[in-house]
């Protein structure tokens, strides 16, 4: 991303960031990868409540409105303010989930950013190595040892995707997501438009031994079809 953000500023285009699969579990820093808005939700790494989330905006970056009206802050004007944060926030607040997504961001900062990463890194590497044994299972994405982030995405050949993760569910108390996961143009590039795939997403709170529950129960759906 440094990489990609240093092309950015030689070529004088505005970067903005997508960290919904980063924020919490990676280190990000703007200033040093050249980022200028960095939008993220708060109901992943950043362990806080659905419906949290933000914009990092670069002070030196002034967003134009698309259309003006009141604004919750200054309601004599029909301009929005030009100070910040009121600038960015109309509206009234999500004050409890704000207060969520505070406690979930402590947490880490605690725990400490590293760990969280190192944690889910072996999760995901354990997952993938196990997965990739079991006949019939394609692993989509990065080889293990190779970078990515603390999702698995699998399919298993004889089953589509939902109704493998819903056995998951029901017969093996394993929550996953299946189907297209909000970004059809990745299954397209993967070959799984048709059935779409299986995700499971691995997180700080999850254990070795979810893990081996995760392996040991595709494999027993795979021994039966």
């Amino acid at each position: 991303m440094a990489d990609i953000g240093e092309i950015c500023r030689r070529k004088g285009v505005k970067l903005l960031v997508d960290a919904a699969q980063t924020a919490g579990t990676i280190p990000i820093d703007v200033e040093n990868m050249s980022i200028d808005m960095l939008a993220f939700p708060g109901h992943k790494g950043l362990l806080g409540p659905q419906g949290t989330g933000g914009l990092y905006v670069h002070p030196s970056i002034e967003l134009e409105p698309l259309m003006h009206g009141g604004t919750g802050s200054q309601s004599e004007s029909v301009d929005q303010p030009n100070v910040r944060p009121d600038q960015l926030e109309s509206g009234t607040q999500n004050t409890v989930g704000i207060a969520g997504l505070n406690a979930g961001i402590k947490f880490i900062q605690n725990v400490g950013i590293e760990n969280i990463h190192n944690k889910e890194w072996m999760l995901v590497q354990r997952a993938m190595e196990g997965l990739m044994n079991i006949e019939g299972v394609s692993v989509f994405g990065p080889l293990p040892g190779e970078m990515r982030t603390g999702i698995v995405s699998f399919n298993l050949k004889g089953i589509d995707s939902s109704e493998l993760a819903h056995v998951l569910d029901q017969h093996y108390d394993i929550a996953v997501r299946a189907g297209y996961h909000c970004t059809p143009l990745a299954h397209e590039t993967a070959g799984t438009l048709e059935h779409g795939a299986v995700r499971v997403s691995p997180g700080f709170f999850n254990t070795e031994d979810d893990i081996e529950q995760l392996i040991d129960s595709v494999r027993d759906i795979a021994r039966r079809l």
